[in-house]
């Protein structure tokens, strides 16, 4: 009899134990595009721990609700657009994934989000943040997908030579930000698809283009409203790329290496000044292109 107390009781424990695991589970970031997002708190359900994503942009929030750090299974908050200045608390929604803070009133970096072990994609786009702590790099070793959009006090020339850190980024977007040394080292971005690096007043496209050849896995670059004049020849060393974006530049011709780049599947020239019976020889060639302008 008391064997099978033990045996019970210890069966008990494992149940627990595996149901414990099964709804803490760190969903992959395409599983959890398919969960529900929940805009009102009005809304949650009595069942907490089944809330995965959150967004409560445009709130006019100066404070993050209490009841957020009760979701012990929340993996992406989106509070961008609102007025916050601090995120007191944070780290106690261990299993985030996705943080989007991006247009609030922040003057320096939150060091809540260094504590989120399992962070993979940061949006902190439109804030007056100055810089990255070392204990960001040091931390937040899963970073997948940064958004640096108009980041006009950012300290670019630093952080940028740091950002090879992050050996698992796929996606990094610096638009609208005038940098004057874009000094990445590119070749140990060996993760990165897309880049995101628009409006800019003046670009070396060559040299760009030259440094992103060293990306083997590079499917996405966004070039739009940089002046370029020029498309180089060098394009075509991005032999793994499928969607080149030059919306509004000044651009009147097209390099014949185009024609190179078999795994191109879209290219958006709408803005520019090229003819259209340019557009339309280069669309002849390349029928697996789709060309937008």
């Amino acid at each position: 009899m008391k064997n099978q107390i033990t045996t019970i009781f210890l069966f008990l424990i494992i149940l627990t134990s595996c149901s414990k695991k099964q709804e803490e589970k760190t969903m992959s970031l395409s599983e959890l595009q398919n969960q529900k997002v929940y805009k009102e708190l009005d809304s949650l359900p009595k069942k907490l721990e089944l809330v995965y994503r959150v967004d409560l942009s445009e709130n006019n929030l100066k404070t993050i609700p209490e009841i957020i750090f009760k979701l012990r299974n929340l993996q992406e908050l989106n509070v961008s657009q609102n007025y916050l200045t601090q995120l007191n608390h944070l780290e106690e929604l261990k299993n985030l994934q996705i943080l989007n803070i991006g247009m609030n009133d922040f003057k320096i970096f939150p060091n809540e989000i260094t504590k989120l072990k399992k962070l993979k994609t940061l949006d902190i786009w439109w804030n007056d943040i100055k810089t990255f702590p070392d204990a960001f790099y040091e931390n937040n070793v899963n970073i997948e997908e940064l958004d640096l959009t108009s980041m006009f006090e950012f300290d670019f020339t630093n952080n940028l030579s740091k950002i090879h850190r992050f050996k698992n980024l796929r996606q990094l977007n610096l638009g609208n930000n005038q940098i004057k040394n874009l000094n990445i080292e590119f070749n140990k971005l060996s993760n990165l698809e897309t880049f995101g690096y628009i409006r800019q007043d003046k670009i070396d496209a060559k040299n760009i283009i030259l440094e992103l050849s060293k990306c083997k896995k590079l499917k996405t670059i966004h070039l739009s409203v940089n002046h370029i004049k020029e498309l180089p020849s060098e394009i075509s060393l991005l032999d793994n790329l499928e969607e080149l974006n030059l919306y509004e530049n000044e651009l009147t011709n097209l390099p014949n290496n185009l024609l190179k780049m078999k795994r191109l599947k879209s290219i958006t020239l709408d803005g520019n000044k090229i003819d259209k019976k340019i557009i339309l020889a280069f669309e002849t060639k390349m029928p697996k292109t789709t060309f937008i302008y």
